[in-house]
């Protein structure tokens, strides 16, 4: 397992000293071959002692361990002009979409699809800029012909889980997977029955902990770049990924043509 990854899906688990230096690495592992653990310490404002049993919860014997398996998780940058500014926001999608490349697990699709076709309705739910990615995505799944509805309101999907049933599939977006509503509305929508999938950053927290189906991607908020906001990109690319393998289905497919067609969007 890359190592930047493990950090990031132990995140919950780190105590505040250690995701202070779990958050220095993962915006600056590019540096960290280059820092003696007594430099690391002071960047991060922790001990060394704090620093050696970080390194040894992530699996590493030592410090210069963890610098060698850091350096061999890194992906390698590259440029397509000479712009600082188009290049700095290339590289930020770049690196997004890298890392949530590995988080993927193609085998998960298949259950995925069968759930869709399983379940009479599927509501997505999430807060805040994952509201707007939760309706993005039941958009997609309803052109494609499923009875799909979206929710961003902690009240409104609260009451929707109250009333659902075993023949709904809630799926969740939340980043860091404790935002309070989507806990209680997925706890409440499993009491009743149904199916829950999620696409949460962390492992082991609320959200996945609840979910029949987890989907995990990278959190841009270990991209060392304070000037970007974007926090949902690489939820949309692995909704984007979903989208493309549904529509192996025939009737996904061509469903999706004919609403298409009937925007004048083909």
């Amino acid at each position: 397992m890359d190592i930047l990854l493990n950090m990031q899906k132990k995140y919950l688990n780190f105590s505040k000293s250690e995701k202070k230096i779990a958050d220095y690495i993962l915006s600056h592992s590019n540096q960290i071959n280059n820092m003696n653990i007594n430099e690391l310490s002071q960047k991060t404002q922790t001990s060394n002692a704090t620093i050696t049993r970080f390194v040894k919860k992530n699996g590493c014997k030592t410090y210069a361990d963890m610098k060698l398996s850091i350096s061999q998780s890194l992906i390698p940058n590259e440029t397509i002009s000479q712009d600082e500014i188009i290049d700095e926001v290339f590289l930020f999608y770049q690196k997004v979409i890298k890392k949530t490349q590995r988080f993927i697990k193609p085998e998960k699709f298949q259950k995925f699809y069968q759930l869709l076709k399983q379940k009479k309705h599927i509501i997505v739910i999430g807060a805040s800029s994952s509201g707007e990615t939760a309706k993005t995505f039941s958009l997609r799944l309803t052109r494609m012909g499923l009875d799909s509805q979206s929710y961003s309101d902690p009240l409104w999907m609260v009451m929707r889980a109250n009333i659902a049933s075993k023949d709904d599939l809630f799926l969740a977006i939340s980043n860091s997977g404790i935002t309070d509503c989507i806990v209680s509305t997925i706890k409440a929508a499993k009491k009743q029955g149904s199916t829950i999938a999620s696409i949460t950053s962390y492992h082991d927290n609320p959200v996945s902990q609840l979910s029949d189906l987890t989907f995990y991607v990278y959190n841009t908020r270990f991209v060392n770049n304070e000037k970007f906001i974007n926090s949902q990109f690489s939820n949309m690319y692995l909704i984007d990924v979903l989208t493309t393998y549904l529509q192996k289905d025939d009737i996904f497919k061509n469903t999706m043509i004919k609403t298409r067609k009937a925007i004048n969007d083909i």
